[in-house]
């Protein structure tokens, strides 16, 4: 039996979870993928009304955990369409990202511009690749939402570590992926090979550990709340999980491999009037130190 205090859980996270992400053709590790991606991603994470109230919330308790206000500087890693940065963006001083999709980035000053906000800087890099006094200086607040897709999260967590001037924090998911079903589904339906990948997540106990085995205490609150997601018809939920899954590996379907997923889609998704929706129970977790 092996003592888990010889665990090594930064060489592990690599093993378990950076192998999952390079899968066949890692196309996720390409900002060249999100920059064709980003207007379907924007679309399905800020046109969503259920998301938005979950997003609030958790801007709300931001604030009081890492004591926000006008004087906060972030570091944000990842931030996409700018789920999180436009919120935080009103509240602090200044917030600088670490953006390597011009398409995201483009999406994301353009809401800017929309909201009348001026104190946004954008990093064009992936976070392996930006280093501390050469390419930002320290910030109050180093934070991360689902975007930690890293290379050896170890080394990622120590330098949001030195970059911080008073907080870290990670947000992602206390649970398996929401869409791990349906993913292992279409998998199973297709054949393609290594589908079971959906059931990997970025573990928050994972982190934990990885921070614990570099004597960085960290705190965790897990939230409990409702993931919910809609499509317009079965052919736009087709098109967003078939785009996941082209992500790591070409799919070349035949018009029967459609048929057969569309068909596999409406009997999973909720018809509710003039939308198909997937609604679930989620939990998400806030590392903090």
């Amino acid at each position: 039996m092996i003592s888990m205090e010889n665990i090594d859980w930064s060489e592990y996270w690599i093993n378990t979870y950076s192998q999952a992400n390079k899968v066949d053709k890692p196309r996720d590790y390409d900002p060249n993928f999100w920059d064709k991606f980003s207007e379907k991603y924007a679309k399905y994470v800020l046109n969503n009304e259920k998301a938005t109230f979950q997003i609030n919330e958790n801007v709300k308790r931001f604030t009081k955990i890492f004591n926000l206000d006008k004087n906060t500087t972030i570091l944000e890693i990842g931030p996409g369409p700018g789920t999180y940065t436009i919120p935080l963006a009103k509240i602090v001083k200044k917030i600088t990202v670490v953006e390597p999709a011009e398409g995201m980035a483009k999406i994301l000053l353009k809401r800017a511009k929309e909201e009348n906000l001026d104190n946004i800087a954008i990093i064009p890099k992936r976070w392996d690749d930006v280093e501390l006094n050469k390419d930002f200086e320290k910030h109050d607040l180093v934070f991360s939402s689902y975007s930690l897709i890293v290379d050896d999260m170890g080394e990622s967590l120590l330098k949001m570590n030195e970059s911080k001037n008073k907080y870290c924090g990670i947000l992602t998911s206390a649970d398996f992926p929401v869409h791990k079903d349906i993913y292992c589904k279409i998998g199973d339906l297709l054949n393609i090979k290594n589908s079971k990948k959906a059931k990997l997540s970025l573990s928050h106990i994972l982190l934990l550990n990885i921070l614990d085995q570099y004597g960085i205490p960290a705190n965790v609150n897990v939230y409990e709340g409702q993931f919910y997601q809609y499509f317009e018809s079965i052919d736009e939920a087709f098109s967003k999980y078939i785009t996941d899954y082209d992500r790591t590996r070409d799919l070349k379907l035949s018009e029967n491999q459609k048929d057969s997923v569309k068909e596999l889609l409406s009997k999973i998704l909720t018809k509710n009037e003039d939308r198909w929706e997937y609604n679930m129970d989620s939990k998400e977790a806030l590392i903090w130190w």
